[in-house]
């Protein structure tokens, strides 16, 4: 309780002269399925306190989140605010994206923000990640739709941060693939790495009401055993027709079996 009001002071502070020009005002259109990636996000922000987190919308509903580590709370915060700024401009694709909230303190001015949008520390299904065991999962499983969802934007994170220093990603599912949680890295210490993986499993435990998740992929992929290849969703509206034409060159001889494989995996990934 004493590190979340850390956390709740701290955003006040922060909600001074400073910040304030960048903090939105004003209606939004809420996407669907909000409330549970604002959750999402409050989770991660509640799991690890090394870092500090700011989350971006625009009031058309594009939004996106950044977290940076470090002790120099101001600095990181900064910092934290403008990548969330820039990824959230880059999915809506216009200006006009504001901060919504630092850390779990909800920043955004408007009367009409729905109340259960606001995080309690009552949440009686949090799960800590020093709480939860890693394993892979095993065993036919079906994404519903929501999860298919989340796992694209999971996809989505990972090619566009691949190419950093040291980046990793894990994506955690419950048995009956209703629920998620994922969480990232940008360390490629042992210990670290344990730990992140713990925190999607945790996220998706604090989603599915404490119930046990595994890991389903490690970066792009898939690391559920007995897990369909279908499940990596693609929303390129051409790649039925790219991978035709792919195969049609493999066919004609045109490509070698090698170089079918290496484009077409380029193609997938």
């Amino acid at each position: 309780m004493k590190k979340l009001l850390g956390i709740v002071v701290l955003g006040l502070l922060l909600s001074g002269n400073a910040f304030s020009k960048d903090e939105g005002s004003g209606p939004i259109k809420f996407p669907k399925g909000f409330e549970k990636r604002f959750a999402d996000y409050a989770n991660h922000v509640i799991n690890d306190q090394k870092y500090k987190f700011v989350f971006a919308i625009h009031p058309d509903g594009a939004n996106d989140w950044q977290a940076i580590k470090g002790k120099n709370d101001l600095k990181n915060y900064q910092l934290a605010e403008k990548k969330a700024l820039k990824a959230c401009k880059k999915k809506a694709k216009k200006e006009g994206c504001k901060v919504f909230a630092r850390g779990v303190q909800i920043v955004w001015n408007w009367d009409s923000i729905p109340e259960n949008y606001y995080i309690t520390t009552g949440n009686k299904n949090f799960v800590s990640w020093k709480d939860v065991s890693i394993e892979i999962g095993n065993g036919p499983v079906s994404l519903s739709e929501n999860t298919k969802d989340k796992f694209q934007e999971y996809l989505t994170t990972y090619k566009d941060n691949k190419n950093e220093k040291s980046f990793s990603i894990y994506f955690a599912i419950s048995s009956d693939g209703s629920n998620s949680g994922d969480m990232a890295a940008t360390t490629s210490q042992e210990g670290m790495i344990k730990k992140v993986k713990a925190m999607a499993i945790a996220e998706c435990m604090t989603n599915n009401k404490k119930e046990k998740c595994y890991l389903y992929a490690i970066n792009d992929e898939i690391v559920w055993k007995g897990a369909s290849t279908n499940s990596m969703i693609i929303k390129d509206e051409n790649i039925v027709e790219k991978l035709a034409t792919l195969k049609n060159l493999y066919a004609e001889g045109t490509l070698t079996k090698e170089e079918f494989i290496k484009a077409k995996n380029i193609l997938l990934n």
